[in-house]
């Protein structure tokens, strides 16, 4: 027990001492790798989906994963609310308050599983009728749905304790923990699609199974004695403060996440209002793509967390603006090297999801030609409101969030309106340049605060 001291304290001392630069890659570049080896989670659910399904499987999933996702925001409430909260509490020397976080998250996610299994397995075919599925896209969207919602604690946990668990000092142990679940989707993927034809299905038992391992490796970790942010019943018990500060610390990750729920919802039902089922395919072909990337931008954002958070605690705000400063210029220099190789070889896409396809290639990479301009908005406006969350201004990230999902409702309903398909294409791109002009504001009135 006493080297494990000595190791928090270093971690701690590390985080406030340590150059900004060294510091930021040494959590961001593993965080980085942990958000790409999530994305294989649903980029290979798309591979396996397109070749052996076809496009009626792509737009079965496009319009379930969107709902099964409120999941993954559950979970990013729950996750980064309370590693936020840690961390600070940690820089201001209170690791006893640190700790109930720790086990009171544990009992949120649970709680929440049990809800959404609930909620999801009954109410999954109402929505997908609301959206318009039906036929056989209604039957295999709901089939993947069904277990998605069935065996939906496993993410929840996953998201929690993955993000804890970096912040305790082991973002190196967490990379190598997700890669082993990558790697586990995929050949879970091959065994439920291809050996054993299960559909949609297959697709959700292999990604919900890959995550339950991922948390179950996590979770682990607090339950030992190599923390000392230990879980036990005692901090288990919840407290209507700490559920209180979890969620007004968690709600802009939870607004980040659903933001992209309803953004995929949104723009299947217009794809489906001006144009048919081959656009919802396409998009999702244009989805698969930007999720690669906004993950790269998340990991960016997750990885300068514990030291935004730290710092912000130790009244340290230089090292904090260092920080901040570090993750525009990374998420501006990923988001240019995206948009030439999207532009450069739009085809390469197009193949690696849906094969050779020739009447919905020509749809998809007019597709990307329209929607991703705005990639480097996007990316700047993730890793702001994480920082603005971080430093525990939640109002400001929960602000941008929420006017992020008004503002691109009314576009997509405006620009289909007007424009048809090439309308909804161009939605997303207009609204993050707008709202980037709105943070940079934001960020400003924040800094002169602490002038």
């Amino acid at each position: 027990m006493t080297e494990q001291t000595h190791s928090v304290s270093e971690t701690e001392q590390r985080l406030l001492s340590d150059p900004v630069p060294k510091l930021f890659w040494r959590y961001a570049l593993p965080t980085v790798l942990s958000m790409l080896v999530t994305g294989i989670y649903v980029t290979v659910d798309g591979m396996f989906v397109g070749h052996y399904l076809g496009e009626q499987g792509l737009a079965g999933m496009m319009l379930a994963y969107p709902i099964g996702a409120i999941l993954y925001a559950v979970g990013s409430l729950i996750g980064m609310g309370a590693a936020a909260l840690v961390s600070i509490n940690l820089g201001q020397g209170d690791r006893d308050k640190a700790r109930r976080f720790v086990g009171n998250a544990f009992t949120l996610a649970l709680l929440s599983g049990v809800l959404f299994a609930l909620l999801g397995t009954t109410l999954s075919p109402h929505i997908l009728n609301s959206l318009g599925a039906e036929g056989a896209v209604l039957e295999s969207a709901n089939s993947y749905l069904f277990w998605y919602f069935a065996l939906g604690v496993f993410p929840i946990l996953s998201l929690t304790f993955t993000t804890l668990l970096r912040n305790d000092g082991r973002p190196e142990f967490v990379t190598g923990v997700l890669i082993f679940g990558g790697v586990l989707n995929i050949f879970l993927d091959w065994l439920f699609i291809v050996v054993w034809p299960y559909g949609l299905a297959g697709a959700a038992v292999a990604t919900m199974m890959s995550q339950a391992a991922t948390a179950g490796l996590c979770m682990y970790h607090f339950f030992s004695d190599r923390t000392r942010l230990r879980i036990d019943l005692e901090q288990m018990k919840l407290t209507l403060d700490n559920c209180f500060n979890i969620a007004r610390v968690g709600l802009p990750s939870f607004l980040m996440n659903l933001y992209l729920s309803i953004v995929l919802t949104l723009h299947n039902m217009a794809f489906l209002w001006v144009g048919g089922p081959i656009h919802v395919a396409a998009y999702g072909i244009v989805s698969y793509t930007e999720a690669l990337f906004y993950l790269i931008f998340e990991g960016i954002a997750f990885g300068a967390q514990p030291i935004l958070s730290f710092n912000a605690g130790a009244k340290r705000y230089d090292r904090v603006k260092q920080a901040r400063r570090i993750g525009f210029i990374s998420a501006a220099i990923i988001a240019v090297i995206g948009l030439v190789f999207i532009y450069s070889k739009p085809d390469w896409l197009v193949y690696m999801f849906a094969g050779d396809n020739p009447e919905l290639a020509p749809v998809a990479i007019e597709g990307m030609y329209f929607y991703f301009w705005g990639l480097p908005m996007e990316g700047l406006l993730l890793v702001g409101a994480s920082f603005c969350q971080a430093v525990n201004y939640s109002r400001e990230a929960s602000i941008l969030t929420a006017a992020k999902l008004l503002l691109i409702a009314v576009l997509l309903w405006l620009m289909s309106w007007q424009f048809g398909t090439t309308g909804v294409w161009l939605s997303l791109s207009i609204t993050s340049t707008l709202l980037f002009i709105w943070m940079w504001f934001a960020i400003r009135r924040i800094d002169r605060q602490h002038m």
